[in-house]
């Protein structure tokens, strides 16, 4: 197999099953010139995103810290060092076998100064589009996707397949019944996502939004892969702790 097939199939069993490729260069096109990856990295060649769609990957998760006493006490975000641990352990011996420079990247981490948008890593990569819920939408996943890692290489690799090329999920939706469950009118139909009012809402009625996001669950688009509900609440204390947290920071500053 090639290196992107024994890619794709080493992190298949832990639930990461969505995998794109794109050239450094098309991503680049997409964002300022602090977010470039040549500014760091400047003989990379091509980006592997990996993501997962549904909630498999939760499910992997669930196992490995039930088999872990304590795994939860240890870290701050243990769904974050989880992802780290498995892509290691899965991917790093067939890239060293592959004798190939390569760097393994994380949303959630933060490399000699560099920012990377892995919105637009995945967009560049055709796997999933922006939408008004201020998320990305996958054809087949809808919203329930989530990008956890990237590798940077220095070759050129062929690309895969693109779902989400001249996806328009939203401009096609009739029922749009995430306008509606959003109790703060944050999700319309005219301008982007306004983080500000979902913010505030959260910060003052938390019980509100506690177990998941009212608008996100409705999304017309991938019903049958929605997070499980454990993972859907996880997720809604992560942001909302992290909205404290900046909030307060403001307050210290002014």
């Amino acid at each position: 197999m090639g290196l992107l097939q024994d890619i794709t199939a080493a992190l298949a069993p832990v639930g990461l099953n969505l995998i794109g490729t794109t050239p450094s260069s098309d991503y680049e096109a997409l964002v300022p010139a602090q977010y470039h990856l040549k500014q760091r990295f400047p003989d990379i060649k091509t980006v592997v995103v990996i993501g997962n769609g549904g909630g498999e990957f939760w499910r992997h998760f669930r196992q490995y810290v039930e088999a872990r006493p304590g795994y939860l006490q240890q870290y701050d975000h243990p769904l974050d060092a989880y992802t780290v641990e498995a892509i290691r352990a899965r991917l790093t011996p067939l890239l060293d076998a592959a004798r190939t420079q390569y760097r393994l990247i994380y949303p959630f981490q933060f490399f000699s100064g560099l920012t990377v948008s892995f919105m637009h890593l995945a967009q560049a990569a055709r796997l999933s589009v922006p939408s008004i819920l201020g998320v990305q939408i996958h054809p087949r996943y809808g919203p329930w996707i989530a990008w956890r890692a990237a590798v940077l290489i220095d070759r050129d690799l062929p690309a895969l397949s693109a779902p989400a090329q001249d996806f328009e999920p939203c401009s096609t939706c009739l029922e749009r019944p995430c306008i509606a469950a959003c109790p703060t009118q944050a999700v319309n139909a005219v301008q982007d996502w306004d983080l500000l009012a979902c913010m505030k809402h959260r910060l003052r009625v938390p019980a509100d939004c506690a177990e998941r996001c009212h608008a996100r669950y409705t999304c017309v688009y991938g019903r049958e892969h929605r997070y499980p509900e454990d993972e859907l609440a996880y997720h809604q204390r992560s942001s909302l702790a992290t909205a404290q947290a900046y909030f307060k920071k403001s307050e210290r500053a002014n």
